[in-house]
């Protein structure tokens, strides 16, 4: 796949979607400097989709696909592990982001996978659909979690979403977001509204 091309108004249009989505605190934290070149640029891996990254893993590779599809899932849209988001969010942390950041992602990627371990005697990629979803509602919900995990988990989240955004079928067609588990609210906005800020994206 060749790297994501976005006209002007492509990317005009892209980036209201992602501020009415992320709020713009959220969205303009991802998309400073070269940021956003670098997620265009990103070429979904094909056949290495189950594969170790750059900065992660292959378990912490493996865990982090089962977030990113609970989060993301497929439905009438491929899911977020079918556009290798998972490998987005190792590449992104890799080339734009600091040794703190890529430990804040690490943590809670760990931490998930060590709660699922203690508590539900599997590891995240075993539990069932319904187990991790109530698992990521915990971390919401901050129930066996404290805020700083429920904080590391809303940056994992962002780079999650906004790589499936980048993504090819995300930044040309836009497609629509159904959250899983939730923490979004629905609130109509008209043409030629302003975008919500960063209450829209919790």
């Amino acid at each position: 796949m060749k790297p994501t091309k976005l006209s002007q108004p492509q990317r005009r249009k892209f980036m209201q979607h992602l501020v009415r989505t992320m709020g713009v605190t959220s969205a303009t934290a991802l998309v400073y400097g070269s940021n956003l070149n670098v997620a265009l640029g990103f070429q979904i891996r094909a056949e290495k989709l189950d594969a170790a990254g750059l900065l992660f893993d292959k378990t912490t590779m493996q865990t982090l696909k089962h977030i990113v599809n609970t989060i993301l899932p497929r439905t009438d849209t491929p899911s977020g592990a079918d556009l290798d988001c998972h490998g987005f969010v190792d590449h992104q942390l890799f080339h734009c982001h600091s040794k703190s950041e890529q430990q804040v992602c690490l943590q809670i990627i760990t931490q998930i996978n060590d709660y699922s371990l203690a508590h539900l005697n599997q590891s995240f990629p075993q539990l069932n659909n319904q187990q991790q979803v109530e698992l990521l509602q915990s971390i919401e919900a901050m129930k066996g979690f404290t805020q700083l995990q429920r904080n590391q988990f809303k940056f994992l989240k962002s780079l999650i979403v906004f790589g499936y955004f980048t993504s090819e079928q995300g930044a040309k067609e836009i497609l629509r977001y159904d959250p899983v588990p939730g923490g979004f609210s629905v609130i109509p906005l008209q043409e030629g509204d302003k975008s919500w800020g960063s209450l829209a994206y919790y």
